[in-house]
């Protein structure tokens, strides 16, 4: 940049130009100053946006119909010795009796007597099973010949058998027997054993496991709910047991027919009253924190940063509007927030006071229950038919000032395939020629699979091909179930939809079973629509799920299951739904339009300040072009004056010069 230094004239020219040029800087500094505090208040809306994104989330723990805080549950036992106990929100609750019988225990089977771990053993093969299990052989040879090498090679077969030696104390010079135990407990996991090893000679000795005089036999566990002429016994395969109490899971420690253990299950109210103090709090803060940025503090003469912005005032009155409104559709007693202890201080906040809601969960308050709590906060749906269930619904899913009306015109169907032909005359014999057959099972091939010889009934093969094809590693998880109808194999997927699909394919079991191989069938999504004030909005069905589409205008996201079989479904409407938001839902819903991150108020009110900043910045640019054009045409004139003031000096010292000359002649 040109610049000039008054070293000819004695002129201060970068104070003169500077001064010149005082007026269009501050009107830079003021155009920047504006920018600066635009840009504060643009940071004060983003704290803002993050204040409401905390509600957002503390309100989103109230807002769930499913699994709610407000079912929460609590369980003791009366002696966690024998048992322990949890409950999930679906458990009723009440004061249970039980009793446990037994234990489920692990097959175990022990071998005779042996030197040490490294006595030989005779070679040849020896087959293990337990259960319904595919059998596994085993070779013997020099390689593993030894008690020790034995108990390796089953840990390492995947039989779901584990071996050990054990040292059992006795005399006569073999105390070391071999040890298995199934891996799983329950009387259907029995271990049998074929055993092809070589009889005993020479050095080597064949190992004899006597399975019908076990170390432990196999067992059930056994537990009894009550003590009168209708008590009610479970066996479970395992100690866990989940059928006999709903939604509580007991898991089994000690068998003792003559204890009676109590079972209590209550309201857990903790989770509850944590809820909803969080959703308070979080609230709380957004007060102060408007407050702070919109308040004028008399004391020191100042105001907040949004000190007469409308739009941060104008939030805050939408967010405690919605939380203090009554709720349409509920009754008198819950229909607000005040009926489980909240009220409004004088600043604007809410007080919380718990006692209230814990009487309610505690069952103290007639008239008032869980379900009631949960549509005080929650999105939720009630049905006129007992088989379409209100599953979900989103911020778009708007409550019904009438009901929906919902048309079903075709109800979800699993995919089931029944043989060709009916299977062969009981007792069915499987043997090594008829053993096999391969399913493809909602989309996974299961692989040749190999039934387990022997005779059966057609129910008990029915029952054994379940077995073989829900534990098949194959299909991961994908599961089917087997019975007969009409003298025919029908085999059924365990999901309902599109997605579920069976396959027989190729096998030597086919023609025993009656497949002639290739049967097929795949299953059927439901169908159906909303009917809104006459009007129709579509849904889409996955499964049992019947979905309203997303630009709905009343029923985008609804979610009902429907469990309608065809015989149900009927020409015209088979269910009303009426919708109810919630506190927390509708705040979610108020709090969406806030915080879209497209369409959002606070977006465009960010997308504002940055297009007033980015003007302000324009300016401000424009304003320094002419600045710096204007201090560069005012330095050219001083660098021209200063010139001109250069060559009149030259010019004078010249003549001064001849002057000079001309005296001295």
């Amino acid at each position: 940049m040109l610049s000039i230094n008054g070293l000819v004239s004695g002129i201060d020219t970068e104070a003169i130009v500077s001064g010149l040029l005082e007026i269009q800087q501050k009107q830079i500094d003021l155009l920047q100053s504006r920018s600066d505090k635009v840009a504060v208040q643009q940071g004060a809306f983003q704290g803002l946006q993050a204040q409401l994104q905390s509600l957002r989330s503390d309100a989103g723990r109230l807002t769930s119909s499913l699994n709610s805080v407000f079912d929460a549950r609590q369980v003791t036992v009366s002696d966690e010795n024998a048992v322990l106990a949890t409950a999930s929100n679906k458990a009723a609750a009440g004061v249970y009796q039980i009793r446990v019988n037994e234990l489920a225990r692990a097959h175990q089977v022990g071998s005779q007597g042996f030197a040490d771990t490294d006595a030989a053993i005779a070679q040849g093969t020896i087959t293990f099973q337990v259960g319904d299990a595919s059998p596994v052989t085993l070779t013997i040879d020099s390689s593993n010949d030894t008690l020790g090498g034995l108990a390796t090679a089953i840990n390492n077969s995947g039989t779901g058998i584990s071996a050990t030696t054990v040292q059992d104390g006795s005399g006569g010079g073999t105390p070391y027997r071999l040890l298995l135990t199934a891996e799983q407990t329950g009387a259907s996991q029995a271990i049998s054993i074929t055993n092809n090893l070589a009889v005993t000679g020479g050095d080597s000795t064949q190992p004899i496991f006597d399975t019908d005089n076990p170390v432990q036999a196999a067992a059930d566990a056994s537990v009894t709910l009550g003590s009168g002429p209708g008590a009610i016994t479970v066996f479970s395969q395992t100690n866990t047991v989940e059928s006999l109490i709903g939604g509580v899971s007991l898991t089994l420690r000690q068998a003792d027919v003559g204890q009676e253990v109590t079972v209590s299950v209550t309201a857990d109210t903790e989770p509850a009253v944590e809820a909803v103090q969080d959703f308070v709090d979080s609230f709380n803060k957004l007060v102060k924190f408007v407050d702070s940025l919109s308040q004028f503090d008399s004391a020191s003469g100042t105001g907040g940063i949004l000190l007469g912005n409308r739009n941060v005032t104008s939030i805050l009155n939408s967010v405690r509007s919605t939380l203090l409104e009554v709720v349409p559709g509920l009754e008198g007693k819950t229909n607000r927030l005040s009926a489980i202890g909240v009220s409004v201080t004088d600043k604007g906040e809410l007080e919380f006071k718990e006692s209230q809601l814990t009487a309610i969960l505690n069952g103290q308050k007639p008239g008032i229950n869980s379900s009631d709590l949960k549509r005080l906060f929650a999105l939720d749906a009630g049905s006129s038919h007992g088989s379409i269930q209100f599953i979900s619904g989103s911020s778009r899913t708007q409550a019904s000032t009438i009901p929906y009306q919902v048309d079903i015109t075709q109800a979800a169907e699993k995919a089931s395939i029944t043989a060709t032909n009916s299977r062969a005359a009981e007792p069915i014999t499987i043997d090594g020629t008829n053993n096999t057959f391969r399913v493809t099972v909602d989309g996974a091939d299961s692989g040749e699979l190999t039934l387990n010889a022997g005779d059966y009934t057609a129910q008990e093969l029915a029952d054994h091909i379940e077995s073989i094809i829900n534990s098949a590693s194959t299909l991961a998880g994908r599961n089917v179930s087997v019975n007969i109808e009409s003298g025919k194999l029908t085999l059924t997927s365990n999901i309902y939809g599109s997605r579920s699909a069976v396959t027989i394919g190729s096998g030597t079991a086919n023609s025993t079973l009656g497949f002639a191989g290739g049967e097929t069938d795949i299953g059927k999504d439901v169908a159906g629509t909303f009917i809104v004030d006459g009007q129709t909005e579509s849904a889409t069905g996955r499964g049992q799920l019947l979905i309203g589409e997303s630009d709905n205008e009343h029923t985008a996201d609804l979610q009902l299951r429907i469990s309608l079989t065809a015989a149900d479904v009927v020409s015209g409407l088979e269910a009303d739904i009426t919708v109810t938001r919630g506190v927390a839902a509708r705040l979610d819903q108020v709090l969406n339009e806030f915080l879209d991150p497209v369409t959002g108020r606070l977006k465009t009110i960010n997308d504002g300040f940055d297009e007033t900043i980015n003007s302000i910045q324009f300016s401000i640019d424009r304003q320094t072009a002419v600045f710096e054009l204007q201090r560069e045409s005012l330095v050219q004139q001083f660098v021209a004056l200063e010139s001109a003031i250069s060559e009149l000096n030259t010019t004078s010292s010249f003549l001064t010069s001849q002057l000079s000359g001309l005296k001295s002649r």
